[in-house]
């Protein structure tokens, strides 16, 4: 194998596990500090009673 053909090797693994990382990370902060599923807004007062 030539040195050229390691050293891309070497640098696509590299990115592939930044990229990971990143993505990692970015879900993280996420679910901590977004709160998934969490409202932000309280429902309206005026709804309408369809229980009547």
């Amino acid at each position: 194998m030539k040195d050229t053909e390691r050293k891309a090797k070497a640098g696509m693994y590299r990115f592939v596990v930044i990229l990971f990382g990143i993505a990692l990370l970015l879900a993280g902060f996420y679910i901590v500090f977004w709160t998934p599923g969490a409202t932000e807004r309280p429902p309206l007062p005026n709804a309408i009673n369809q229980s009547e």
